[in-house]
């Protein structure tokens, strides 16, 4: 059962990613049309672009956190035998857990120095609510390499190979 639901929760992030990727796209392709036939264009348009490339960022790094994807330094595993090889899995999944909560603590930070001095983001939303996606990006990617921590490794990062 909950097997089932982690796998509609990864499948509606990847929609969620492939949509905003698609509406970033239809939102420039048509911000150009209007400036280049028209002369015009949408004033609300850059801020939500600007605000849409830092959700898609946040959330493509979400998904290859999820996936094993992300940049990472393995030489040192590759060489290491099965135990050791563990432990240090565990290490770097961890200390990379503490890095990312450790930004979604500051990125709240931030959110709060912001809700202080709001200044308008587009329509009257005020500018913090775009920003809401660092503390809670990075603090969900550090829950994922908590959670991996207690986990194996896979074997691909442990040989070298492609997954």
């Amino acid at each position: 059962m909950p097997g089932r639901w982690l796998g509609r929760l990864h499948r509606a992030e990847d929609g969620l990613l492939a949509a905003l990727l698609g509406l970033l796209l239809l939102l420039s392709v048509a911000q150009i049309v209007l400036r280049v036939a028209f002369d015009s264009g949408l004033p609300w348009a850059e801020p939500v672009s600007r605000a849409g490339v830092l959700f898609l960022a946040l959330l493509g790094a979400l998904g290859a956190t999820r996936s094993g994807k992300h940049i990472a330094i393995d030489a040192l595993p590759r060489f290491l035998p099965p135990g050791p090889r563990r432990v240090a899995w565990a290490i770097s999944q961890l200390a990379a857990g503490a890095v990312c909560l450790g930004l979604a603590w500051l990125g709240a930070g931030m959110v709060g120095m912001e809700r202080e001095a709001p200044v308008p983001f587009v329509a009257g939303i005020p500018s913090w609510v775009p920003m809401l996606v660092i503390p809670l990006g990075f603090g969900l990617m550090g829950l994922r390499f908590l959670v991996a921590a207690w986990m194996e490794p896979p074997v691909a990062a442990v040989m070298g190979g492609e997954p």
